[in-house]
């Protein structure tokens, strides 16, 4: 945990950019017309950052599920994301990190669709230059949460929710991995942003193992 504060406030102030379980209470889906997964990525960053339109929404008692999808090359791609509905806030309305709760072990989860996930992660692997093809793993893939809001979350109401996530961080330095995660529900977004270059290949690993 530490490790993870540390980790949080080396990269805080560059990174703001945005950088047991009930049944299913409520089922939304948005017909939105489904847009290329790099059209809005800035390329002078230097990032391959993708974003996906939430298609279907749902809740159980703890979580939100939504599905994003998108196009890439014109064949349609998708994921589906489940995330702890009340997320503690993690930076105080003085700057300083939220330590005691700010850190929710996994908060989010990515759950394969299938061939669109299998589409997605292909994508990926094109977008990060890695020649290599696989499928996306048929498990769960769980992360730490960590919330750059000042608020606890509250995603019934539209706003422009923002993350860090940690990939394998009780594993070894070989496969941990860090990603930026935007939820903007006004506008019905899921935004996966990198955060480091080197974390393209422990990404993938955990996405794909």
């Amino acid at each position: 945990m530490k490790l993870l504060i540390q980790i949080i406030l080396m990269g805080l102030f560059s990174t703001l950019f945005g950088c047991g379980q009930g049944n299913d209470k409520k089922q939304q889906t948005n017909s939105q017309k489904l847009a290329d997964i790099t059209s809005r990525t800035d390329i002078s960053e230097g990032f391959s950052d993708i974003f996906l339109t939430i298609t279907a929404s749902s809740k159980t008692d703890i979580t939100n599920i939504y599905v994003g999808q998108g196009l890439y090359k014109n064949k349609p791609v998708g994921l589906k994301f489940e995330i702890n509905s009340k997320l503690p806030f993690g930076i105080t309305s003085d700057g300083e990190i939220n330590s005691k709760s700010g850190f929710v072990k996994n908060g989010v989860k990515f759950i394969s669709l299938g061939q669109e996930s299998d589409k997605l992660i292909n994508a990926l692997f094109d977008l990060y230059n890695e020649p290599t093809k696989k499928t996306f793993s048929r498990n769960i893939i769980s992360a730490t949460v960590f919330s750059l809001n000042q608020q606890d979350t509250d995603f019934d109401k539209n706003g422009y929710y923002k993350f860090k996530l940690f990939f394998n961080d009780d594993c070894d330095e070989n496969t941990y991995a860090e990603m930026f995660f935007n939820i903007n529900t006004a506008e019905k977004i899921i935004e996966l942003h990198e955060k480091d270059h080197d974390y393209r290949k422990p990404l993938l690993k955990a996405f794909t193992d």
